[in-house]
């Protein structure tokens, strides 16, 4: 038995909370990271998809 932060517990226990913790970590990471750059990011996609129309539109008015 190996004392932890969640008590004592045996070491198949502990590999499984350590394997937890560490995916946890890295998936507070992972989303850290994926909000910094702006993925899910709904406002910044539809600023660009409009800012596409309206230039594909104003070439659209100059060419004819």
């Amino acid at each position: 038995m190996r004392h932890t932060e969640y008590g004592y517990v045996s070491p198949a226990e502990n590999h499984c909370y350590r394997d937890l913790e560490r995916w946890l970590a890295d998936k507070k990471k992972r989303e850290r990271r994926a909000k910094k750059h702006g993925a899910f990011n709904l406002d910044k996609e539809l600023k660009h998809d409009e800012q596409q129309f309206r230039t594909s539109l104003d070439t659209f008015r100059n060419d004819r």
